[in-house]
């Protein structure tokens, strides 16, 4: 469901080692693996050219992780602030931030359905 949400975010994109622009998205996936606890949870922060790379690669290790009842959701997100500019700067720096949750993938299936299809009522 879409919303403001807290989060938490690193100050670079982390789908290139070698990008260094501000993460302006975050996608998360929220899932039970079959049969067992606890849940999994996972974030990446993106640019917005890495998007859609970030999306994909989540999705596929859902999948291989046989992960099912659960969502990946992708937040626009308030771009951290920055230590530094230039490339020498810190990556990891962790900061606060809100995101706005606009869209939420289904993982698995759902009464036979597959995955991201949903019912229209």
């Amino acid at each position: 469901m879409p919303g403001l949400m807290p989060c938490v975010c690193l100050s670079a994109c982390q789908a290139d080692a070698g990008c260094y622009f501000p993460p302006c998205f975050q996608a998360r996936v929220d899932a039970a693996r079959v049969g067992r606890k606890p849940r999994i949870r996972r974030r990446v922060n993106a640019c917005a050219s890495h998007l859609g790379t970030v999306v994909v690669a989540l999705a596929a290790w859902a999948v291989e992780q046989r992960l099912t009842d659960g969502d990946l959701t992708i937040l626009a997100i308030d771009p951290p602030p920055r230590a530094s500019a230039l490339p020498s700067g810190p990556r990891h720096s962790l900061s606060l931030t809100s995101g706005f949750a606009f869209s939420t993938i289904h993982l698995g299936s759902r009464n036979g359905l597959s995955a991201g299809v949903r019912t229209v009522a």
